[in-house]
């Protein structure tokens, strides 16, 4: 079996390789103990080459204080809430009044008319499908009935 070296683990560690290599190492760890042990040693030491923290309050701090300039600058760029009352009063008002227009004109007794032709017509196509269908079967039956006649007679 071929064995990665330690050089070769430590770009894989600081994540120096291309995709196509790290999915071979990443496949070699999975068989390989040996390699898995120099893997394991070069991210030790890669942990051990970044920087560390000397006060990590201040840096919680610090973080803190940009999320709270963040959130400020967008409060700042939300609508006040008497816009967005005034906006709902503005719609409002128009679908009232596009109502009453709709209804003044006489669209919606139109509409409800159309509807109630349409379902008498589809009505009246329902039943005289099932009325042809149930005239086919009967002329169906009929002709068996006339085939097992003429049968009988025969006999």
């Amino acid at each position: 079996m071929n064995h990665i070296n330690y050089e070769k683990w430590m770009l894989y560690a600081t994540d120096s390789l291309n995709e196509e290599t790290r999915s071979q190492y990443e496949n070699h760890l999975y068989s390989c103990d040996h390699c898995l042990e120099l893997y394991l040693k070069a991210v030790e030491e890669a942990e051990s080459q970044m920087p560390v923290l000397t006060n990590p309050t201040g840096f919680t701090d610090s973080i803190m204080k940009e999320i709270g300039c963040v959130q400020e600058k967008t409060q700042n760029k939300v609508k006040p809430r008497k816009n967005l009352r005034r906006q709902t009063l503005v719609h409002y008002t128009i679908a009232a009044a596009m109502t009453l227009v709709l209804m003044s004109t006489g669209i919606f007794s139109q509409l409800t008319s159309t509807i109630s032709t349409f379902e008498n017509t589809a009505a009246e196509q329902e039943q005289s499908v099932i009325n042809d269908w149930l005239n086919k079967t009967e002329s169906i039956t009929e002709k068996i009935d006339d085939n097992l006649r003429e049968g009988n007679k025969h006999e």
